[in-house]
Order: structure tokens, then sequence, then C-alpha cells
């Protein structure tokens, strides 16, 4: 069985045309609006998403937080996060949070499909 994807961006178009695309390529995903709802997301998903696509830069609580307070959770550490952001200076956060890829915005679509397909955590 494959887990859903979460994906974590504040930019409601961007997001749900990200979820689309992934839809499209055979996932099933979540989305959250900032880190704070991922959160929320990740307590009450079952299965545990098998991949969070993240975006850094959001209000309420940013990538960065989210990365810290999801892995200091034992059962979720081990979800794989593939940062994807406009800054380049997020490449290094991203090393920073244990990030398993850094994807730059405006993303390629075909990139982020391989990307997900060769990360995602599978049952």
């Amino acid at each position: 069985m494959t887990r859903p994807l979460l994906v974590v961006d504040d930019d409601t178009d961007l997001r749900e045309a990200l979820e689309e695309v992934l839809r499209d390529a055979g996932h099933a995903v979540l989305g959250a609006g900032n880190g704070r709802e991922a959160l929320e997301v990740l307590a009450r998903a079952r299965p545990l998403p098998g991949l969070v696509l993240l975006d850094m830069m959001m209000p309420v609580l940013d990538g960065l937080g989210f990365a810290h307070e999801m892995h200091a959770v034992p059962e979720w550490k081990d979800i794989p996060i593939v940062i994807f952001s406009a800054s380049a200076s997020n490449a290094n956060v991203a090393r920073e949070v244990g990030a398993c890829a850094y994807l730059r915005k405006p993303v390629d679509v075909e990139v982020l499909v391989e990307t997900v397909g060769a990360h995602l955590l599978r049952e």
C-alpha cells in the first residue's frame, strides 16, 4: 500500500495545483496551509504520510518550525521531507532539517513527480 503525501504551502492556488499533479500521478494527497495545520493533519492521518512536500515561508508556523516539531515526535521523525522554496538560501535550511531533497520554485512538474517517487515511504 502506498502512503499519502502531505503538501504544505500557504499559497492555496499552488498547493491545490501540486495536489492535482500528484493525484494525476497516482498518489493520494493531503494538504495543509501552514505548519500548524500540517501537524494537525499528521496527528489525524492513518496511515501516516509517506512524504511531506514542505514550503519554508508560511504564516503561523513556518517550514523550519514544522520540521523541528515533526522530528520531535518519534512516530513522525522518519517521514521524508522534500523542501520546495523560491529562495535559494533555503537549500541550507533543507540540509539543516534533514530534507531528502530540495526543489526550487517554480517547481518542474516532471522533477516533482520523479522526486516524490524516489523518496516516498511505502508500506
